[in-house]
């Protein structure tokens, strides 16, 4: 078991205990001189010693943990050899007492062990009324009974291997979280920077958009203030010659200016009733009074993956009514009693038995519905696991395998609801889709692959008659 466990802490370079731990991503451990000798040594080249694997300088890690983790099972194993040097001493040792080992009140030698006292005693102490009534043993059967139990602690020891293992597996897994973190961090990052990259284009569009309106609207009314401003200084300029004619006492002098100029003169030209000033025109429509909502719109044909469009599988029944498009199912007139079953489930022609998928249904303003995820592994759809609105009973979560309801409590009522099917880790989420809170999480509880899977609700004389809709985008 101690080389079993020094085999988990050893290098597998120098073949010493760890020092100064690190990891590879193929997540082998090493001395971190032992292992950055090596990559100096090889260069561009450099594979684990252990699995061949290719790495560089950047995917040496250290790590704390791996590092206390090692100290620790060095202290253990300490620990643990010298537990077992006195188990050794103690099961190999011999029946018979040294003789020299004599009781020290009758200088007798041991030959009874009192259970009750704990204590070695001779013939005439087992005698004495102090002992009296107490369990006793020889020396040989207490012996014999000391080493069962000594064997008993001693195979104990043997579960350390199982921790040793599950030490080095839970070592791995806080590697690989620290791996995941980083990997989904970088993914994070690198989709909100696309989003931003596409905001700061479509401000780019926007602004130039606005530029060019406010030229071309500048440009009109700087040519409008130009003809004003030119035709004010013509005006002025006649004004002054016909003040210094009118001042002009002598009538050969006037009639001849009146003869060759005055005619010409035109009043009209002295009007400012032919101008007017061009008004701040400048607008930009949608852009200018619903920005975020057409530019929401429009990021939507970048964003991946979205909402699945999957249609509704007609499955005939009498109750319900799938539409052309096979995006809405509907209660039919003939669903009257919500005590006979109520509206069969339909579901969506596609199933999954892998990864994450996500699906938003419009509920409206339906007082009665089922939305959910059903197993497809029988072939006929029912209500799997979904969560429900009643008219009677509020909104709650049920599972076809289980009569138990789990209630809900919503604050605001969803026109929307989202549907997120886990495969991977077995389970389905549902969510508010107007606000994208998150309602519940639940277990499945049948055997994979699930589709999406709607029930309108019972007609309820017309007041229920509106239909689910699966949306997409």
């Amino acid at each position: 078991m101690a080389s079993a466990l020094s085999h988990q802490i050893c290098c597998p370079i120098c073949l010493q205990d760890l020092r100064d731990p690190v990891s590879l991503p193929c997540e082998h451990f090493y001395c971190r001189k032992c292992i950055t000798d090596h990559l100096a040594m090889n260069g561009d080249e450099s594979v684990c010693p252990v699995c061949r694997r290719a790495f560089s300088g950047d995917d040496i890690k250290g790590s704390r943990l791996l590092r206390n983790i090692v100290e620790a099972t060095r202290a253990h194993l300490v620990e643990h050899e010298a537990l077992r040097a006195q188990v050794m001493n103690i099961t190999s040792g011999d029946v018979n007492c040294d003789q020299n080992q004599r009781c020290p009140v009758h200088d007798e030698p041991f030959k009874l062990f009192c259970e009750t006292d704990n204590k070695l005693m001779c013939v005439i102490c087992s005698l004495e009324e102090l002992h009296q009534g107490h369990h006793c043993k020889s020396l040989k059967d207490a012996f014999q009974d000391g080493k069962v139990h000594l064997n008993s602690m001693a195979m104990l020891l043997t579960e350390d291997e199982k921790l040793v293992d599950l030490i080095e597996k839970q070592t791995i897994e806080i590697v690989k979280t620290r791996d995941k973190y980083k990997l989904l961090s970088d993914q994070i990052s690198a989709q909100f920077e696309m989003l931003h990259r596409f905001l700061r284009q479509k401000e780019d569009e926007v602004m130039k958009l606005l530029d060019e309106k406010q030229n071309q609207i500048l440009e009109m009314m700087e040519d409008n203030l130009f003809i004003m401003e030119e035709t004010l200084s013509n005006a002025r300029e006649k004004q002054g010659v016909l003040m210094s004619v009118l001042e002009n006492e002598q009538p050969c002098q006037y009639l001849q200016w009146w003869k060759e100029y005055g005619q010409t003169l035109s009043t009209q030209e002295l009007s400012a009733q032919s101008f007017s000033v061009m008004p701040e025109s400048l607008f930009l429509g949608p852009y200018e009074t619903h920005l975020q909502f057409f530019i929401w719109k429009e990021m939507l044909k970048s964003i991946h993956p979205v909402p699945y469009h999957h249609t509704v599988e007609d499955g005939g029944g009498q109750s319900v009514k799938v539409s052309s498009n096979g995006l809405s199912v509907q209660s039919k007139k003939k669903t009257l009693k919500r005590n006979k079953g109520a509206t069969p489930w339909l579901r969506a022609d596609t199933a999954f038995g892998t990864g994450q998928h996500y699906w938003e249904v419009e509920v409206g303003q339906k007082s009665d519905w089922g939305v959910g995820v059903c197993s497809c592994s029988s072939g006929n759809a029912d209500k799997g696991t979904a969560l429900f609105r009643s008219s009677d009973s509020g909104y709650y979560i049920q599972q076809a395998s289980d009569a138990v309801r789990k209630q809900l409590y919503i604050a605001s009522c969803p026109r929307k609801i989202g549907v997120y099917l886990d495969c991977d880790r077995r389970q389905v989420s549902f969510y508010n889709a107007d606000s994208m809170i998150h309602i519940d999480t639940i277990a499945l509880s049948k055997a994979l692959p699930h589709s999406l899977c709607l029930s309108p609700g019972p007609y309820l004389n017309g007041k229920n008659r509106d239909p689910l809709t699966v949306c997409w985008y």
